[in-house]
């Protein structure tokens, strides 16, 4: 009986010194954490890294965010350095206002930037042209100033007018004829005689005649040329030797008529045209008799 008293009495005083140890200041128990061991939370002084959008990421606009919120750049204008032509076509670029200028100095190209420096309303042979400055080349020439050929953004015509010498003359038409196809009397003795210059002269004189000259036995020579429809361009009758068809006559006819840089075939009258024509000629003899003869004419202006 007094061991287990003794024992209780032990259980006891176990049981009270371990209620006092758990309310003793400082004790802690196995899972406690003592603080002051961890190491300090280390404070980051550096500055937040940047990190790039990726490219392909799409962003949505917030409702407020409409196209008309977002401010745009204006393009700036296209700078001009003042009145200038530009080419519509490919033109070409001549020594003089007009196609009379040949041969041009070469063609420019669409979209070419031409500075104009002076104006005359009709070239030669006709139309308005317009003188410019290709910077590009450091040229100065003539264009023609239709409002096909060119876009300008000044008035040509308050330019001022320049004053440039004419032309030279072009070759006069070349002339490629048949054989004579017709009928004349034996003692009707002629020579045909083509040249560029004065186009035609007949040599013609009787063989029954003595003297045997040029124009000796012969009245008159009338010359016809009609066009390949059959059109009368052109007709003279002739009574003096050597019979030019311009008129004329030795040692030289009259060469060809020139007039606004074009051939033609009377003063005041229509260009002479490449083409077929027809060349009649009649000779009408002091004795009565004549010949009557053509010739198929092509005439090529060169």
């Amino acid at each position: 009986m007094r061991v287990k008293s003794k024992l209780i009495i032990l259980g006891s005083m176990i049981i009270l010194i371990l209620l006092i140890g758990c309310n003793i200041p400082g004790a802690s128990t196995p899972e406690a954490v003592d603080r002051d061991q961890l190491e300090p939370t280390p404070t980051n002084t550096k500055e937040p890294v940047q990190t790039e959008a990726d490219p392909t990421a799409t962003t949505s606009l917030n409702p407020t965010d409409t196209p008309e919120a977002i401010p745009s750049v204006p393009a700036e204008p296209t700078a001009t350095t003042g009145p200038q032509c530009t080419v519509l076509q490919p033109l070409n670029l001549r020594s003089g206002p007009g196609t009379a200028y040949n041969p041009p100095i070469r063609a420019l190209e669409v979209e070419t930037i031409l500075i104009p420096q002076g104006y005359n309303p009709v070239g030669i042979p006709g139309g308005p042209w317009v003188q410019v400055l290709d910077e590009s080349q450091s040229e100065i020439g003539w264009v023609s100033a239709g409002t096909q050929f060119v876009s300008c953004n000044t008035d040509l015509t308050s330019l001022a007018s320049v004053q440039i010498a004419p032309p030279p003359p072009p070759p006069p038409p070349n002339t490629d004829s048949s054989a004579p196809d017709g009928s004349f009397p034996e003692n009707l003795i002629f020579e045909e005689d083509f040249n560029p210059q004065y186009f035609f002269r007949l040599r013609a004189y009787d063989d029954n005649n003595e003297e045997k000259v040029d124009g000796v036995g012969i009245n008159q020579v009338i010359f016809e040329v009609t066009d390949e429809d059959g059109n009368l361009v052109y007709d003279r009758t002739e009574n003096h030797a050597g019979f030019c068809i311009f008129a004329g006559g030795e040692p030289t006819c009259n060469p060809w008529v020139f007039e606004d840089n074009v051939y033609k075939w009377q003063p005041g009258g229509e260009p002479v045209k490449d083409g077929n024509y027809q060349l009649a000629v009649r000779v009408i003899m002091e004795s009565g008799q004549e010949g009557n003869w053509r010739y198929q004419i092509n005439l090529k202006l060169q």
